[in-house]
């Protein structure tokens, strides 16, 4: 049993935690909830031995404690899995699972990645750089070496971001029986309310940095987003704007077009897409959306075809020249791609915008906090930000004039009120000629959001879905390998 009593984690004036006390029992599911900047992260890395609170207590196995350090809280048999795995990208998979553990042979480590993969319908090539896989697969890996190490409570934030449906089934089904049959205490901190209800034994409601309420079956989920977001929970999503009509030029041209990445290579892409479109890209993980978009922006390599953006084409997808020329790119890996770690928000700002002089003060506020709500002091750096503020953040520093913006997750680690502003955000921005372009392992809110959907299948695409069409039964068939003719003629 887990007890932490009295929590506080104070940075400056800012209350992060404020008085917080739980208690976590062996072999029972929790789901910790609550908005972005709620205090959640802050508590669970309190937990974890990588922040130390302010004033309070742990308790764990009957010894109390002021605070932890990673090495404690491992040797307590508490493991954490970030929404941003902890590893080092340019290692291999089985030096990065034998971080942290007793010495043993590559044989040896081989064999035991092997057979917790067969646990978690998953597979890992062991001598594969860890940079070549996706977030998604980072995180099985990280959960993989924390069984490995021993954990015995497991919290997992926003464990599900990356992953296929297939996968989140597999990894539930691990979960649940690490806790029923393995008495393992399992801790999910997610934005997903149908997850907290599918999973937990009960929900810990956060706001505002306290623990409002704990709640247990059966959940009324109004009742729980009033806890979670009181009078913030109105609202709607903005629907989509009306695209430049066929009759203007377009705004991206594919024509023959091959993108190579470090596994695998895309051909023969032909695409078109015309100015104010928000475009939804489909497919199960590794099947090529990821490739497209790199592609686009210029970081996998075009080795034949031609790109043309609003009239100037281009046989070189070179990054700087094409972001000169108004794309952005927005990956899922915001520490590793996007942001710089240790830099602060304002120094973010500054290099993002060096048109800017003087005192951005004013500039920060209504780029950051008027625009995504981020409520961060200016200089707060990046690492220390939740993953919904870092994703703030992120989409603080898209500059006005973009026309081509690509984006992997747009809404990754970001409440529903939170992701409901970022995508009126972004519709206001096609709405005035910009082109979105966007991958979601959420397919619904690709379905939700797309004038298009592009279905990638065995690294190609399958198909370009419209109009009626865009529905969970022909795109998930699209994503399984049917053929578009096959679905047209089920339907007839």
């Amino acid at each position: 049993m887990i007890v932490l009593n009295d929590i506080h984690k104070h940075y400056g004036r800012v209350r992060a935690n404020d008085g917080i006390s739980l208690t976590l029992e062996p072999g029972r599911i929790y789901a910790l909830v609550g908005e972005n900047g709620a205090g959640k992260s802050t508590l669970m890395r309190i937990l974890a031995g990588h922040t130390r609170p302010t004033s309070g207590t742990l308790t764990i196995g009957g010894e109390t404690l002021s605070h932890l350090t990673p090495a404690l809280a491992r040797e307590k048999g508490v493991g954490m899995l970030y929404q941003d795995p902890l590893d080092f990208p340019a290692m291999p998979v089985w030096e990065n699972f034998q971080l942290g553990a007793p010495k043993r042979s590559k044989r040896e480590v081989v064999d035991i990645i092997g057979e917790l993969s067969f646990r978690l319908d998953a597979c890992f090539l062991p001598d594969e750089p860890v940079s070549s896989l996706t977030v998604g697969e980072r995180q099985l890996l990280e959960l993989l070496r924390l069984l490995d190490l021993g954990a015995s409570t497991l919290i997992l934030d926003e464990p599900t971001t990356g992953i296929t449906p297939e996968q989140k089934q597999d990894l539930f089904d691990l979960l649940m029986k690490l806790a029923r049959e393995e008495g393992h205490t399992i801790v999910l901190v997610t934005h997903k309310l149908s997850e907290a209800f599918e999973m937990a034994d009960s929900i810990f409601i956060m706001r505002q940095g306290s623990l409002v309420s704990t709640l247990t079956p059966p959940y009324d989920e109004k009742e729980l987003v009033s806890l979670m977001f009181g009078e913030a929970a109105e609202g709607e999503v903005e629907p989509l704007p009306e695209p430049a009509p066929a009759s203007e030029p377009d705004r991206l041209v594919l024509r023959d077009v091959l993108f190579a990445g470090p596994k695998y290579s895309m051909d023969k892409l032909n695409f078109t897409a015309r100015p104010g479109e928000c475009i939804g890209l489909a497919g199960l993980d590794g099947s090529g959306q990821e490739l497209f978009l790199r592609g686009l922006c210029g970081l996998d390599r075009m080795p034949g075809g031609t790109l043309t953006l609003d009239g100037v084409s281009h046989t070189d997808n070179d990054f700087a020249s094409l972001r000169r020329e108004g794309v952005q790119f927005v990956p899922a890996d915001r520490l590793g791609l996007a942001l710089f770690p240790d830099l602060n928000l304002m120094e973010h700002i500054t290099l993002a915008f060096p048109d800017k002089d003087g005192d951005l003060t004013d500039f920060y506020r209504s780029q950051c906090v008027d625009r995504f709500n981020l409520q961060a002091h200016p200089d707060t750096r990046a690492v220390e930000l939740s993953g919904g503020n870092q994703q703030r953040l992120l989409l603080s520093l898209i500059p006005d004039g973009t026309r081509l913006l690509l984006m992997e997750h747009p809404t990754r680690g970001l409440d529903a009120g939170s992701a409901r502003q970022v995508w009126n955000n972004l519709k206001h921005r096609c709405a005035e000629g910009a082109t979105l372009i966007f991958f979601s392992p959420d397919l619904d809110e690709v379905l939700e959001h797309s004038h298009r959907v592009i279905v990638f299948y065995d690294r190609a695409i399958a198909a370009v879905v419209e109009g009626v069409d865009i529905s969970m039964k022909v795109v998930g068939a699209l994503m399984a390998g049917k053929k578009y003719a096959d679905i047209k003629g089920d339907k007839a």
